[in-house]
């Protein structure tokens, strides 16, 4: 079957059924909903992905570059299967107001990405460039960081985070009292 190819077009509610051997250029997808979809060899180069809601997505042989997630749900996605553990490509453009739950990021480029409106419950940063990103007011709940380049990133007023900083590139990065205590809690520490 030859690759097939989209540009500028609008996905309102679509079954992820055609997504296979597929590029598409400044697409827009909309009121997604896919749980346990698998999608292979597609290229999703400047698309939005708004009011989506994704479950257990496994993404194989895919690129994404600079997509926007706009007020969307992912739970139990695996990120970092779209461009492999090269770290050069930035997946995504922005992302607003999104809550992501079980979600790993693994060997991805997310340099000073904007992450602030965000919400995370349970999710893995690991061996991710996050220098300069953005996590200010986040909540985090339980999302860990290993193996991470967070260098000058900003974690003012963000709470809930795992980080060891023994495992972690962390100069310059910004953080408030009192969620800062928790970057002591791998040293074994009784702080009362």
């Amino acid at each position: 079957m030859a690759k097939q190819y989209y540009q500028g077009e609008v996905f309102d509610n679509v079954s992820p059924d055609f997504l296979h051997d597929a590029e598409f250029n400044d697409c827009t997808f909309q009121n997604c909903r896919w749980s346990g979809a698998r999608i292979a060899a597609c290229s999703f180069l400047g698309c939005t992905f708004d009011r989506c809601a994704w479950s257990d997505v496994v993404f194989s042989f895919c690129q994404m570059s600079d997509a926007w997630l706009l007020h969307s749900a992912f739970r139990s996605i695996a990120w970092g299967g779209l461009q492999g553990r090269s770290a050069l490509v930035q997946p995504f453009g922005k992302a607003e107001q999104c809550e992501f739950r079980y979600n790993e990021f693994s060997g991805m480029a997310l340099k000073q990405f904007d992450f602030s409106k965000c919400t995370f419950g349970d999710c893995v940063f690991d061996d991710c460039k996050l220098a300069g990103a953005n996590f200010r007011g986040a909540a985090l709940g339980s999302t860990a960081f290993s193996r991470c380049d967070l260098q000058k990133a900003d974690f003012r007023e963000a709470s809930a985070y795992r980080i060891d900083p023994a495992d972690n590139q962390m100069k310059g990065a910004r953080f408030s009292f009192p969620d800062v205590i928790a970057l002591l809690s791998g040293f074994g520490l009784m702080i009362e």
